[in-house]
């Protein structure tokens, strides 16, 4: 992993990262005037404690790394800046980009070697991202902390997946981040991944996109008086604007080449070539030889290297000697403080014009000598650029050192060298073999972004079982599943290869799944199952089909599908080779009302994810555990595991977490009042319906319905909960699995009015019966299955069976699966029903029901129902002993998330560790809520919000 000190080379006319000391430097900053007070406005908030991440785009050259570097000078505020400078050859290694940033910071930073030991391949990018997100608040809290990706496109996966759950987090901290990413154009190539780098700061609250053009004629007088010409005219600034497009880089060359009196001649055209590349070659013509020979060494070479190294490359006894009239024309950067005095080429543009300048024959003699004087790893690059033929041999040797990176957990690595394997191939099958296995190591490394570049590649090869996998996979992760069907059919019915067919079969039953196919998947994965085909592929047939299977025949039918698995009950000593099926036993356990063991199955499972690289990371145990939280009434840990799953979902591609990972937070967002949050989770949801319309189906109109009910809105519930039973919208495999999720709201919604239309109860009645097919294994669920047959039996007029149901129901005990919003709307409508008859008892009564809802409501944090509640006391005269319409002020959704869990007894170390967030980020939401309650201790709050 390189510790370069030298940047990615966009950067013509900045000045140097903090404490690195360059030779050859020449020129100052010019222009960007405006884009400059826009990042010194984010500076001064971030240094205020509010984080911003400022994102500079443009061609390579434009000057990005320059404006960052002008914007981050010394200002008198103490800005700590930390500089990692992405580049293309580190792209295969994990952490690279993010190991440069944590060794910028001061060594003194608690946690810091700790988190440096962590950057293992096999560690996961979740538990990394955690890991450096107190680290980050800490480095910050004795100055503001900057933090510079530049190149950022060229960051690793595992770099980009880590800090885009630490940036997420930030709320409070003196952060700035500036990134520079190059884009497109006509003085540049555009650069792979978008979607993977642009996913750095989705989501992030205080964002700011800079785009770059070219300077302007004023910028180019200025460019032109620093670089030591006379004053032009506004004629001649026109001339030299035009030629370049205002390209900084440009501009600096041409000025370097053309003489004072013919810039300023406009009677003749300027004597030099047009494009870039050519004035760099023009220059690099009338160097000296031995300063041409280097030149062209340390463009081979491409990465810092000791001037000794590029010495003996380019066969020079004197390279210092060389090395002086490249440091004139401005061609490299050296830094001699550094004990091997690195050197390289200043700017990727200029790099690649001396490349294309080298003869043939030299650049391959340049590269064959530089193998033996680069790291091992390097060294293959090298060994393939100096072959200039098909080389079997050397693409057998890729193939084996591909095998090895694979197995030391780099995928990514192994992909790139059977690419380069694939080049050097003697006939197209070995070629199209090594293509289509560089992308199956992609796929199962999760770098989907690098998969999907290559897809047309693979599109072209020649047919087979291989081909249609991998072409099955890429569409069925962008959710073509039509494709994805086509080509994993005729993979599983024509491949030979056991592994070949073992990856079609399960990759079919997942695209069945996903289109709600129950049945479709059950027949491709049940054969697997019975055959045993392997250890590996068998358990994950198993837990896939058990997930069919509750498609088919119920969430419990599901969970007896695993029972030949024989998993431990307790999650925790469930071995981590059975993950797969962990995952699924616990997502059926939470559809089925086994609430607390199938939080338990998911949350160890999330747990394994931030803590080992064998668990792969994935949004779905996150989602489901955000569901199982919404049941049991801990809706702020179900929105944290919520956007946990959003968050890795979006940065690691996977968009089926997307739909269930919104549902939660959206739910819990509801049910507490927050609305707009609410609708917004709503709004993404409906989104990604539309990449897996049968997947996800169900989760927006059960949104929709909660949000209505919540707002006491009985018609708008029923309208949304229409598309439930329509069987052209919703799959009926997502009726039969998730009951829990829709039945309930139905219920509600064709009981609340007071003369139900026809066919409302029975429509009520069936979904009832879903429920209560679940209580036989759930018993937790037969209090919501008594309250839901007393809301019938009220909508039927059978008053006397109202009350037998709801007193049933109250004499429930309360269990780790109780669904206390259930327990809470039995004892509003017990009360209500009371309240219809006559008798002072019954007031009595109504008003103890009325009590007990009220402090429920109040304990979960369901304002709609607390007010109406309240609203009811009042008219009885009664109260609950804190006041019926005592309220609290408005919090927002972060402050009730940590006042909640602070108001538990959990530190501020262990509230920041569970909502993924900073201690000192905790701090200031408690000083937010201390403020808004008029409250000065813990004592006070626990009092407040735990009746």
């Amino acid at each position: 992993m390189s510790d370069s000190l030298f940047t990615g080379g966009d950067d013509p006319l900045g000045g140097t990262p903090p404490s690195v000391g360059r030779a050859g430097w020449r020129g100052g900053f010019v222009g960007r005037t405006d884009e400059l007070a826009a990042i010194e406005r984010c500076r001064a908030a971030a240094v205020a404690g509010v984080p911003w991440v400022v994102v500079v785009e443009g061609p390579s050259g434009i000057g990005k790394t320059a404006l960052a570097r002008r914007a981050l000078e010394d200002r008198g505020d103490g800005l700590q800046v930390c500089w990692a400078s992405c580049d293309a050859t580190e792209k295969d290694l994990p952490y690279a980009a993010l190991d440069q940033l944590l060794r910028r910071m001061p060594c003194d930073v608690p946690g810091l070697r700790e988190l440096l030991r962590e950057l293992t391949p096999d560690a996961s990018p979740l538990a990394v991202g955690t890991d450096l997100l107190p680290l980050l608040a800490v480095a910050a809290d004795s100055a503001p902390l900057a933090l510079v990706l530049d190149d950022v496109s060229w960051a690793d996966d595992h770099s980009r997946q880590a800090l885009a759950f630490s940036l997420r987090r930030l709320w409070s901290e003196p952060v700035l981040i500036i990134a520079t990413v190059r884009t497109g154009g006509a003085l540049g190539p555009p650069v792979d991944g978008e979607h993977d780098w642009r996913s750095l700061w989705k989501g992030v609250q205080h964002l700011l996109p800079l785009h770059l053009g070219g300077l302007t004629e004023q910028d180019a007088g200025g460019l032109a008086r620093e670089a030591g010409a006379p004053e032009l005219s506004r004629a001649a600034l026109r001339r030299l604007q035009e030629r370049t497009g205002g390209h900084p880089l440009h501009l600096r060359t041409l000025l370097s080449e053309v003489p004072p009196p013919a810039l300023m001649d406009l009677s003749h055209p300027l004597p030099v070539p047009s494009s870039l590349e050519s004035v760099i070659g023009q220059t690099l013509r009338r160097l000296p030889h031995d300063a041409r020979r280097l030149a062209e060494a340390l463009a081979v070479l491409d990465l810092p290297a000791p001037l000794t190294t590029a010495g003996d490359l380019a066969g020079l006894t004197d390279p210092t000697s060389a090395l002086a009239p490249l440091l004139t024309a401005g061609l490299v950067e050296w830094d001699p403080l550094q004990p091997t005095a690195p050197v390289r080429i200043r700017h990727r543009l200029q790099r690649d014009a001396v490349y294309h300048a080298i003869s043939p024959s030299r650049r391959s003699s340049l590269h064959s000598a530089a193998v033996t004087l680069v790291a091992p790893d390097a060294a293959w690059s090298h060994r393939v650029a100096a072959t200039t033929r098909t080389d079997p041999g050397l693409a057998a040797r890729l193939d084996a050192e591909a095998d090895r990176q694979a197995a030391h957990g780099l995928p990514g690595r192994a992909a790139t060298l059977l690419l380069w394997a694939a080049d050097l191939s003697t006939s197209r099958d070995q070629s199209e073999q090594r293509l289509l296995a560089a992308v199956m190591h992609l796929l199962t490394g999760q770098l989907h972004g690098r998969a999907a570049a290559l897809r047309r590649a693979v599109e072209g090869c020649a047919s087979s079982p291989r081909r249609d996998v991998i072409l099955g996979s890429c569409a069925c992760h962008v959710g073509d599943l039509d494709t994805a069907e086509h080509h994993l059919t005729r993979a599983a019915a024509t491949a030979t290869d056991p592994a070949t067919a073992a990856v079609a079969d399960l990759s079919l039953g997942v695209t069945r799944i996903l289109r709600g196919d129950g049945v479709g998947a059950a027949a491709v994965l049940r054969p697997m199952v019975d055959q045993e085909c392997s250890t590996v592929f068998a358990r994950d047939a198993l837990g896939m089909l058990a997930f069919a299977v509750g498609h088919t025949d119920g969430p419990v039918a599901g969970l007896d599908v695993l029972a030949p698995a024989r998993l431990p009950a307790a999650a925790a000593v469930v071995p981590r080779t059975e993950s797969h099926c962990l995952l699924y036993r616990g997502i059926l356990r939470v559809l089925a009302g086994q609430l607390r063991a199938g939080g338990d199955d998911l949350t160890t499972l999330v747990t394994r994810q931030h803590s080992a690289g064998d668990v792969s990371v994935e949004p779905t145990p996150s989602a489901y555990a955000g569901l199982a939280h919404y049941f049991t009434g801990r809706w702020e840990e179900a929105v944290t595991r919520a956007e946990a799953a959003v968050l890795t979902a979006d940065t690691d591609g996977s968009p089926w977490g997307l739909s269930m990972g919104h549902a939660a937070a959206a739910l819990s967002y509801a049910q507490q009042g927050h609305r707009k949050q609410a609708e917004s989770h709503l709004a993404s949801c409906r989104q990604h319906a539309t990449v897996f319309p049968w997947l996800n189906s169900l989760h927006p109109p059960v949104i929709a319905a909660t949000l209505a009910q919540a707002r006491g809105d009985r018609p708008a519930m029923i309208r949304a909960l229409r598309a439930v039973e329509d069987p052209g919208v919703t799959a009926p495999g997502l009726l039969t699995v998730g009951p829990l999720l829709w039945a309930p709201l139905l219920v509600d919604a064709f009981t609340a009015g007071a003369d139900p239309a026809p066919g409302d109860v029975e429509r009520a009645g069936d979904a009832l019966a879903r429920i209560d097919r679940l209580v036989v294994h759930a018993p937790g669920l037969a209090l919501t299955s008594h309250w839901l047959h007393g809301r019938i039996a009220v909508a039927t007029g059978d008053v006397p069976a109202a009350l037998a149901e709801y007193h049933a129901a109250d004499r429930c005990t309360a269990s780790d699966d109780d669904i206390p919003l259930h327990r809470a709307f039995l004892h509003h409508d017990f009360a209500r029903l009371l309240l219809s008859a006559a008798g002072s008892r019954n007031r009595r009564d109504a008003a103890s029901h009325l009590e007990q809802a009220h402090r429920l409501f109040r304990v979960l944090g369901a304002t709609p129902y607390l007010e109406r509640v309240a609203r009811d006391l009042a008219d009885l005269g009664a109260t609950d002993g804190d006041g019926p319409g005592r309220r609290l002020p408005d919090l927002t959704e972060r402050e009730h998330a940590v006042a909640r869990l602070a108001a538990q007894g959990l530190t501020n170390q262990e509230i920041a560790r569970q909502l993924f967030l900073s201690p000192k980020t905790v701090e200031y939401h408690l000083g937010h809520v201390f403020t808004k309650l008029s409250l000065s201790t813990r004592r006070q709050l626990r009092t407040l919000l735990r009746p």
